[in-house]
């Protein structure tokens, strides 16, 4: 009886070495796989901050951008602006002064002034073009 009873735990202790062997075998496979799913969740993580990075970067330009457009447009504006009530300064100007009426009354005038205007004009095409021709040379 006590052959038998050897036999028997021997047998039972071969079974359960086997069976903590496969226990053993299978956890260590789960945790490589845990490892190197933990190695890619930190991988994915620095790239996500990385990325998350780069687009803030992108983000703080496009305001500078959009800050920049907007105080262009504000001084185009104002710009406009200036140059719209100086078309309607000139064109009060030259409401007030009819020079069909003047031409007609005093052409002698009309024709001095005519003449003064288009020299003076003359005088400073001939400025512009000689001091483009002396920078160009």
């Amino acid at each position: 009886m006590g052959l038998k009873l050897s036999i028997g735990l021997g047998i039972a202790l071969f079974a359960v070495t086997g069976a903590f062997k496969l226990y053993y075998d299978k956890s260590q496979a789960e945790l490589d796989s845990f490892q190197i799913r933990l190695e890619q969740s930190i991988q994915n993580q620095r790239t996500l901050e990385g990325t998350i990075e780069e687009q803030n970067n992108n983000i703080k330009k496009t305001i500078e951008n959009h800050n920049l457009m907007i105080s262009q447009v504000e001084r185009l504006q104002k710009e406009n602006m200036e140059a719209q009530n100086e078309v309607t300064r000139i064109k009060k100007k030259f409401s007030e002064h009819d020079l069909n009426v003047l031409s007609m009354k005093k052409p002698l005038l009309v024709e001095k002034i005519v003449n003064r205007a288009t020299q003076k004009v003359g005088k400073e095409l001939e400025q512009i073009t000689s001091s483009l021709n002396s920078t160009s040379s």
